[in-house]
């Protein structure tokens, strides 16, 4: 929350949240058009839509332009389109009956349905009631339950609905709930509440003329414990999943497998999660990772949404969408955008065309070096906006107008490219005797690539995003004290050592659970990262890896790393290439083969470089590959 709060300090609402978007910057109407069509179909009830993608996709803004898509179409086609979000259960002893009780208090308030309607839904919400009152009579006791008689407060302890708790006739309703709901356990009375449920929720449906399909809509689910999943899941199942509905769940994939793991454990060697995820979601639409292209055009595309109007803004979308600029193969410039500006007439800004432009070249120079390192995320692009926006706030606070907003840029891109570089280079800064000698090395390297470089910073340049972050502009950095400009991120110039001192108790437990784990267990350990938030994910992957370079830890962790989390395999390849140290022999092998088949192209440009420097011998590079005979692997040679 003190993220939010500190970019609206600056900004107001003129920054980018975390939130979901009202526009289509991500172009994802086709998406969102495909899953509508689907929704309205009522033959195909009752239907699960699985929209699978990571943290920071973008999955909440598509599930918006779902939901505003169904609720304004034709009358005729009768959707009743209700939104759900899974996160609120968490709290929750029980979260089907949370869920469900949502679901009945959304539909009890939706003006579509008759009073008769409303009648049924206010009945299937009283039993729920009695399912929530019987649960808690086995946990507590019946002679608890019963204790109302007595005058004890049950209904505020069961958290009942305001119907049953302030009734007259609360005798008589406890009386009724020992008769039909409070059974031995043979009698499988919670079995056969929930047939009743489903029964009677069906029954209600079928009843409603208003509508022929109803459409739940479930967000944040993959922010819920393995335990809410996997319960959510099953109410949807078990209690909702009947003729008429369509449930739309927007979730990331490697999550959901995870819970699934979590709760249901092998039988005999058999993995079940993938049965039953494809049990529950009929039909699974993966959401696809941005390219770097996409990201470079999304950069450029969040800048004019900073100065542009939102009228004139959807305009600009709307026409680059209609001249299909999307599928150019190279991103779109900022001339091309001031050319649609000038084509539709738009001459009004939040601040002044001259800023405008500023950002938006600052932006551009800059977009091209670290839109691979942004990983395909929306929401990790935004952050970077937003870090950039409030140093360049700081920078004018601190320092009135005399740093460069390019290189505020260009040192913030390195900061996600290379935050080793980083550090090293303010190192280097603070030796700055009229140039910096290390960086001119290698800015002279990058720019011409026949020249020779020093064993000693070698490493850097064996990145190709080092190299294009060298490459662009503004060059010739090595001129310039850049003292300043690491004041304004000293909060990233932290060591490894002090990063995990500050993590929380959660993360602490699960990276000792990783570093100290056996033999084997490897997987099931990295596992646990799937299930924590992206920014712990990453600050835990990020010791891992130091703790890697410094021989810490063994490649072991690293292969499985690499298989387990992909978003972090251009990272790995480029340590594994950084620690000149290593050389790699024969108890390698198996590591770099798993790594090898999970993605080759990668591997492949990493194995030839490690050939290259003479880390690995052409005998083990044919051990990594003779698994799949039908894999060529050319080495390059001088």
């Amino acid at each position: 929350m003190w993220y939010n709060h500190y970019i609206l300090f600056f900004y107001g609402d003129n920054m980018w949240l975390d939130n979901a978007s009202s526009i289509d910057l991500l172009f994802y109407s086709p998406y969102a058009d495909t899953v509508v069509k689907f929704a309205k179909n009522s033959e195909l009830t009752p239907l699960t839509i699985g929209l699978y993608g990571s943290w920071g996709a973008g999955k909440s803004s598509l599930l918006n332009m779902i939901s505003n898509k169904l609720k304004g179409t034709d009358t005729k086609e009768k959707i009743a389109c209700l939104s759900l979000n899974a996160w609120q259960f968490e709290g929750y002893e029980d979260a089907k009956i949370a869920l469900m009780e949502s679901l009945l208090k959304a539909l009890n308030g939706n003006k579509t349905f008759t009073k008769k309607v409303g009648e049924k839904i206010k009945q299937l919400i009283k039993r729920i009631d009695y399912i929530k009152l019987g649960k808690n009579a086995v946990k507590k006791g019946l002679p608890y339950a019963l204790g109302i008689l007595t005058g004890n407060p049950l209904p505020i302890a069961l958290n009942l609905s305001a119907d049953l708790a302030g009734s007259d006739n609360v005798v008589e309703k406890i009386s009724r709930f020992k008769d039909e709901y409070v059974k031995p356990p043979k009698d499988d009375s919670e079995i056969e509440n929930i047939r009743k449920f489903r029964e009677e929720f069906e029954e209600m449906l079928e009843d409603v003329t208003e509508i022929d399909n109803l459409t739940v809509i479930i967000d944040d689910l993959d922010r819920c414990t393995p335990d809410r999943i996997i319960d959510t899941l099953e109410a949807i199942k078990l209690f909702l999943s009947v003729k008429k509905t369509t449930f739309i769940i927007a979730v990331d994939q490697r999550i959901i497998e995870y819970a699934v793991k979590t709760k249901y454990k092998e039988i005999d060697g058999y993995e079940i999660s993938s049965d039953y995820i494809e049990k529950i979601i009929q039909l699974p639409i993966k959401i696809p990772e941005l390219s770097p292209k996409d990201i470079e055009n999304y950069l450029l595309l969040l800048v004019c949404q900073l100065h542009i109007n939102s009228e004139d803004f959807a305009k600009l979308i709307d026409t680059i969408y209609s001249k299909k600029l999307l599928l150019e193969e190279k991103a779109i410039d900022f001339n091309t955008i001031e050319e649609i500006i000038a084509e539709l007439k738009i001459d009004k800004y939040r601040d002044s065309i001259k800023e405008f432009r500023n950002d938006a070249q600052t932006i551009e120079k800059i977009r091209g070096a670290v839109s691979s390192a942004l990983k395909g995320n929306p929401r990790q692009t935004k952050r970077f906006l937003n870090t950039f926006f409030v140093r360049k706030n700081l920078a004018s606070l601190y320092f009135a107008d005399e740093l460069d907003d390019s290189i505020i840029a260009k040192l913030l891109a390195l900061e996600i490219i290379d935050i080793d570089l980083f550090k090293k280079l303010n190192e280097w800064n603070k030796s700055y005797s009229g140039e910096n000698s290390q960086l001119k090395r290698l800015e002279t390297f990058a720019l011409n690539p026949d020249e020779t470089i020093d064993d000693e910073l070698s490493k850097w340049v064996s990145k190709s995003r080092v190299i294009k972050w060298l490459q662009s502009e503004p060059n010739e950095l090595f001129k310039l004290d850049l003292s300043k400009y690491f004041y304004l991120s000293r909060e990233s110039l932290i060591n490894s050592e002090d990063l995990s001192s500050s993590f929380t108790e959660e993360e602490r437990r699960i990276l000792n659970r990783i570093i100290n784990c056996e033999k084997g267990q490897e997987d099931s350990r990295i596992d646990e990262l799937q299930s924590i938030s992206p920014t712990s994910k990453s600050r835990i992957i990020e010791v891992i890896l130091n703790k890697y370079k410094s021989d810490e830890i063994e490649l072991r962790f690293i292969s499985s790393l690499f298989v387990k989390c992909s978003e972090f395999q251009n990272d790995i390849c480029d340590i594994i290439k950084s620690n000149t140290s290593t050389i790699f022999n024969l108890r390698y092998v198996p590591h770099f083969k798993r790594m090898y088949n999970a993605n080759a192209d990668l591997m492949t440009v990493t194995l030839n470089y490690l050939e290259k420097s003479k880390r690995i011998d052409k005998e083990n590079i044919k051990l990594i590959l003779e698994s799949d005979s039908k894999i060529a692997f050319s080495v390059e040679r001088k």
